[in-house]
């Protein structure tokens, strides 16, 4: 990751190498090892249950940051 990924805002005139598709939100279930669908039995709660193992281990981050902290293969 460089600082032109890092520093994005107009102030510093970084607009031009703004990616969108670095922000796309993604769940990593740490038991399954792999980017899973989840479900949020509560709302007001940020407790994320995976959708194939029924645990609550699950990593909420951006999918770039998922793919580079586990290493995924993708």
């Amino acid at each position: 990751m460089t600082y032109n990924d890092l520093i994005n805002i107009d102030d510093f005139e970084k607009r031009e190498t703004f990616n969108p598709e670095r922000w796309d939100v993604a769940f990593y279930c740490k038991d399954c090892e792999e980017i899973v669908q989840t479900e949020r039995k509560n709302p007001n709660w940020y407790i994320f249950i995976c959708k194939k193992c029924s645990w609550t281990n699950v990593a909420v981050w951006t999918l770039a940051w998922l793919k580079e902290n586990y290493r995924i293969k993708w």
